[in-house]
């Protein structure tokens, strides 16, 4: 019974201690903005097969062209390229066939348009984007359009810090 009681103590004294330390929660993992495009465009379900696609240049929301809209255009062609989803076309590489036929990578509301790149490129799927400042960032709206139909199939936003 004497051997006992130091025992008891013992594990009183350290279940107290142990107990002080609170569980961690997992942290939410905060994708980069373009990351999280990105995966929001590629998820699964909603498309069968790979299909193929190229970003088109991001535009003012006015249709004009943007500062940031070339370069976030291509971050977020390097984004969708790792995720494996489609089979996404270079942007540099495709301007020439565009621009050879009058067409642009420039973002176009015009469906038509849009059509006539998709032909043009042999593309399934295009994503167009609207860059819209705001304090000291830019929103960035994004649509995965299908060709044939003109619905958009999925859509995000982000904003992304602009360091000045």
């Amino acid at each position: 019974m004497l051997f006992r009681i130091p025992i008891l103590v013992f594990l009183f004294v350290f279940s107290c201690f142990s107990g002080d330390e609170k569980e961690s929660r997992p942290q939410k993992v905060v994708l980069p903005p373009l990351e999280k495009l990105a995966t929001s465009l590629s998820e699964k379900g909603f498309l069968v097969n790979k299909q193929r696609l190229i970003v088109l240049t991001f535009t003012a929301t006015d249709g004009a062209s943007n500062i940031y809209g070339n370069i976030l255009s291509e971050k977020l062609t390097t984004e969708l390229v790792k995720k494996d989803r489609f089979m996404v076309l270079d942007r540099m590489v495709n301007e020439r066939s565009l621009k050879e036929k009058g067409l642009s990578l420039q973002s176009s509301p015009d469906l038509s348009t849009l059509r006539k790149i998709g032909e043009v490129l042999n593309v399934d799927v295009l994503v167009t984007g609207i860059i819209s400042p705001y304090q000291d960032g830019v929103f960035i709206n994004t649509r995965l359009i299908e060709i044939k139909s003109g619905l958009i199939l999925k859509a995000e936003e982000v904003y992304v810090l602009i360091d000045g």
